[in-house]
């Protein structure tokens, strides 16, 4: 046995009692996923991770909303607490309800009401915070969607990564909706949306009449992920179709 390999046994053992294997290299375990609630992500085995800063990212119609509540049904509908911290006051609970949500287990917390010190940003920011500290949630979203991109830009990566770090020690997957991806290296999943086609219809069936919306289809790619993905389904293409259909559709 080399001398190396002396020492290394020496210090396991000194230490066996207190941290078995201390020197010893485990393979880093998948974290815990909430499912999209969507067939096709679902899939591919797409799922927002536990314990992580997740960011989820589109243009205004490129199915952010969709996403978004598809993902609170399946965690409120399973028992899990959920909480939404909405910057620009744009969530509509009758639109969620509709869409399966649970509202009995939703906190959410509207920012934009003027303040004479703290900005929305400010406000939504500090109860994020707030609401990962406390512990209880299984999905907590902040919705940045809204906001105009120079002042999300504005907000320091010393805060992303502060939230990155306040996460990873419980079981809450933490969500970030907005136009662009701005927390860099502290995300450890980037889901990018686009918007690729719409469907209409005339309506009476006839060519002449004004045509009504029947559905939207819409992609979503994985531009970062630091998740280990070994369980994933094998794709050649990193990009996933979903169509979601109106609720007039029929």
């Amino acid at each position: 046995m080399s001398s190396a390999a002396l020492l290394r046994t020496q210090i396991e053992a000194s230490l066996a009692n207190r941290i078995p294997g201390a020197l010893t290299i485990r393979p880093a375990l998948a974290p815990e996923t909430i499912s999209l609630g969507i067939a096709e992500l679902d899939q591919r085995s797409v799922g927002i991770p536990r314990g992580c800063l997740t960011e989820i990212c589109g243009s205004t119609s490129s199915g952010r909303t969709t996403l978004l509540l598809s993902l609170m049904r399946e965690a409120t509908q399973k028992g899990e607490c959920c909480a939404l911290v909405d910057t620009s006051s744009a969530f509509d609970p009758l639109t969620a309800f509709a869409n399966g949500v649970n509202l009995g287990r939703l906190l959410c917390v509207r920012c934009a009401a003027p303040h004479p010190k703290l900005s929305p940003i400010d406000k939504a920011l500090r109860a994020a915070d707030w609401i990962i500290s406390a512990g209880g949630f299984g999905l907590i979203v902040l919705d940045l969607a809204d906001l105009e991109t120079y002042l999300a830009q504005k907000i320091p990566l010393a805060t992303w990564y502060r939230f990155q770090r306040a996460v990873e020690s419980t079981s809450s997957a933490f969500v970030v909706m907005e136009k662009q991806p701005f927390a860099k290296s502290c995300a450890s999943l980037v889901i990018t949306l686009e918007t690729r086609y719409s469907q209409w219809k005339p309506t009476l069936d006839e060519p002449q009449n004004p045509k009504l919306l029947t559905g939207i289809g819409f992609a979503a790619g994985i531009s970062r992920s630091r998740v280990d993905v070994s369980q994933r389904k094998p794709s050649g293409n990193s990009t996933t179709e979903f169509y979601v259909a109106t609720s007039w559709a029929g």
